[in-house]
């Protein structure tokens, strides 16, 4: 080939070469552009703003902590960002579809740290004309959202549905990543339990009969509060007060408790306790099988799905785990009894469609059967 014609072959090549990497700049900077402004914080006070982590701003509440400096700049947390604050807009759309029941008592907004953080609050649910002496089993929730996303009006629609069956039901906040660590999650859940202690003698709650439960992240930080409780050395390790609750049962919902060594996925639980998580004293206690020694865990129920891609695997494991213990520990696998595989925490996120009350019934039933253990230990 004449060298001029292959001089302007190469020419051709590289201008080629240089559209499409334009274009691959362009869509690059199109899509910093979207989420950046997709993801823009707004104040604390708006009442359109999303519960997702880094997207709430304030003049007066200081929402980034130091532990958590430099994950927001992540490309995978700006990416999940912009993920969760799309999983907002279907969520509110299922709201819109159910009807919750409106036979229940409501005291919504309470703050268990009195600090004006909008994530530091929670609400109490029980059935209306429940007299003052009554002393009602007591159900604490904690919900899911990649420990990113979500408040308590997530699983709102949930607690009233198992309030609805003669509970009182706790339901909280948490701060969420990028603004917090998970370890700051699981400071603020077990300050929340510590208020829950002092106050419950305000409210129609049996002390001694208590539920723990969490759905997916929410699990994982049920599990984790559930051995918290009752570890001096983890509580120290991990910075929390104690919460001084004794749990009769607990129940998690599609449980994501592997987070350093939970396959692909790690990739991004990992950056969720922080930039530099290797460094920190709680490196060694990210997955659950790495605290499960440290307490005897509760009666434990655990619920899943074959529709379950999230976390169907890990909550077979979390079960496996769990009952190798000796804690009494049971499973609901769903397949396709409903007619379809289930989703991802589908009894959260439909509580009152038939398959979300067969497994909430059969989660009460477990609840039930754990508080008369109890007390035939007690009787004993």
């Amino acid at each position: 080939m004449p060298k001029v014609q292959e001089k302007k072959k190469m020419n051709i090549g590289l201008k080629i070469l240089i559209i499409i990497l334009g274009i691959i700049l362009a869509i690059a900077i199109a899509a910093i552009i979207f989420i950046n402004v997709v993801t823009k914080p707004v104040a604390d006070t708006d009442e359109n703003r999303y519960a997702v982590g880094g997207m709430v701003i304030s003049d007066t509440v200081d929402y980034q902590a130091d532990s958590a400096k430099g994950i927001k700049h992540n490309p995978i947390i700006r990416i999940m960002q912009m993920v969760w604050r799309f999983c907002a807009d279907g969520d509110a759309a299922k709201h819109a579809a159910q009807t919750p029941p409106e036979t229940l008592e409501k005291i919504e907004d309470i703050p268990y740290i009195d600090d004006g953080n909008i994530y530091h609050k929670l609400d109490i649910y029980y059935p209306q004309g429940t007299n003052k002496k009554a002393r009602l089993p007591v159900i604490i929730d904690i919900h899911g959202g990649g420990w990113m996303y979500g408040d308590k009006d997530l699983n709102e629609y949930y607690c009233l549905s198992l309030a609805e069956k003669g509970y009182v039901v706790f339901n909280l906040s948490y701060r969420l990543v990028p603004d917090v660590t998970v370890n700051e999650q699981l400071q603020d859940v077990a300050q929340a339990l510590k208020w829950i202690s002092e106050n419950m003698k305000n409210y129609p709650c049996d002390k001694n009969s208590i539920m723990l439960t969490g759905d997916s992240a929410g699990g994982q930080l049920a599990a984790y509060s559930a051995v918290l409780l009752q570890s001096a050395e983890l509580r120290k390790t991990f910075d929390v007060v104690d919460g001084n609750l004794d749990i009769t049962a607990l129940v998690l919902t599609s449980p994501v408790s592997y987070m350093k060594n939970g396959g692909a996925f790690s990739i991004y639980t990992k950056l969720l306790w922080g930039k530099d998580y290797e460094e920190k004293p709680t490196y060694n206690y990210m997955d659950l099988s790495e605290i499960i020694d440290y307490a005897q865990f509760p009666p434990t129920y655990l619920i899943t799905s074959s529709g379950d891609s999230l976390a169907h695997e890990q909550t077979l494991a979390a079960y496996n785990l769990i009952a190798e213990t000796g804690t009494k520990c049971e499973i609901a696998d769903y397949g396709e009894e409903f007619g379809e595989p289930l989703p991802h925490v589908f009894s959260v996120l439909f509580p009152f469609d038939d398959a979300g009350q067969d497994a909430i019934n059969k989660e009460l039933d477990f609840f039930q059967r754990a508080m008369l253990l109890r007390f035939e230990e007690t009787e004993e």
